[in-house]
């Protein structure tokens, strides 16, 4: 079986690290990426527990931004 990634886009913020504490929660089997700017809304202390997690991947980034 293939191991699920979610892309995460905000996930700094309050809804998306909800969002992101909720998938480890009820799929413990999921990779999640973190895409994020880290604008005002942005707060890596959101997550400060997923850090350690080889499942968690954190990206400073915008998505407007592209190659």
């Amino acid at each position: 079986m293939t191991p699920e990634i979610i892309l995460v886009t905000g996930g700094a913020g309050f809804i998306g690290s909800n969002f992101i504490h909720y998938l480890f929660k009820n799929h413990p089997g999921v990779t999640v990426v973190n895409l994020d700017k880290l604008t005002y809304a942005g707060n890596l202390r959101n997550l400060e527990e997923m850090q350690s997690r080889e499942q968690y991947h954190f990206v400073k980034g915008d998505i407007c931004e592209f190659r």
